[in-house]
């Protein structure tokens, strides 16, 4: 199998993460020794299941990191166009695939196990998009303090995770409704006006699990996404505030020592 790795947001001036790190872009944000999407990088690659690697947004000369089977692509502007880029170039790499991974740059916390666990949890792989989402619990009982946005269903509330696993064939046929998917993951009232005014109605009144909501949704648009609720919180936990930047940070600065 092989994966796309997002690397091209940049901070803005005035960002409390580009005041506190001085790094313009997001990727690049030093973390325990390394640069962030470093440590996705080694997650994927360690994980056994991982073959080549589109990195999209960072040039060579920028990533202080090797590895023959990463590939660098160009940033488009937006993440949409950025995944296809690197899904152009992972298919000249290799022509028949038909699946790949999508993980986003500023989930440094995933480790080997988390790739592998994740590709585990999407079981028969048969849906055209895997996405995952984390139960408050979850989140909560591995990063205390997390501060994520959650969003009430019937038997939990969930916030959006930063994995895929998506179809290749699939992807190609729905390009304007990948657009729609992929840049509204994390924003679940996006999500569900796309299945109409019924769901609305039992998602107000938290009468859905998000996994009926995710077939719900499915009917709706003719696509079969599948929800993953997955029992790997590091999925969840990007890095987008400063509070969330100190958090990880010593979390892999006590990884390194225990390995050192």
């Amino acid at each position: 199998m092989d994966a796309i790795v997002t690397a091209g947001g940049t901070l803005k001036p005035g960002d409390p993460l580009l005041d506190a790190t001085g790094i313009e872009k997001k990727a690049l944000i030093p973390l325990a020794g390394k640069q962030m999407v470093v440590w996705v990088l080694e997650a994927l690659r360690g994980s056994g299941v991982v073959e080549n690697i589109a990195i999209v947004g960072v040039a060579p000369d920028e990533l202080e990191y090797a590895d023959d089977r990463l590939y660098f692509v160009e940033s488009r502007g937006n993440l949409i166009d950025n995944i296809f880029a690197g899904l152009e170039k992972l298919q000249e790499i290799t022509p028949d695939l038909k699946k790949f991974l999508l993980f986003s740059s500023d989930i440094p916390l995933v480790t080997p196990e988390t790739v592998r666990g994740f590709v585990e949890e999407c079981g028969t792989q048969e849906a055209d998009m895997y996405y995952t989402v984390v139960e408050e619990r979850t989140m909560e009982a591995r990063f205390p303090n997390s501060k994520r946005s959650y969003v009430p269903f019937k038997g939990g509330r969930y916030c959006g995770g930063d994995g895929f696993l998506i179809d290749v064939a699939a992807a190609h046929g729905n390009v304007a409704l990948a657009r729609q998917l992929i840049s509204n993951r994390k924003d679940y009232l996006a999500q569900v006006r796309l299945a109409g005014l019924g769901f609305i109605i039992r998602f107000l009144l938290r009468r859905m699990t998000v996994h009926q909501a995710a077939r719900r949704v499915a009917d709706r648009i003719g696509f079969n996404p599948q929800v993953v609720d997955t029992r790997f919180a590091e999925l969840g936990m990007d890095l987008d505030k400063l509070h969330q930047y100190q958090m990880i940070k010593t979390e892999l600065e006590q990884r390194r020592h225990q390995v050192g």
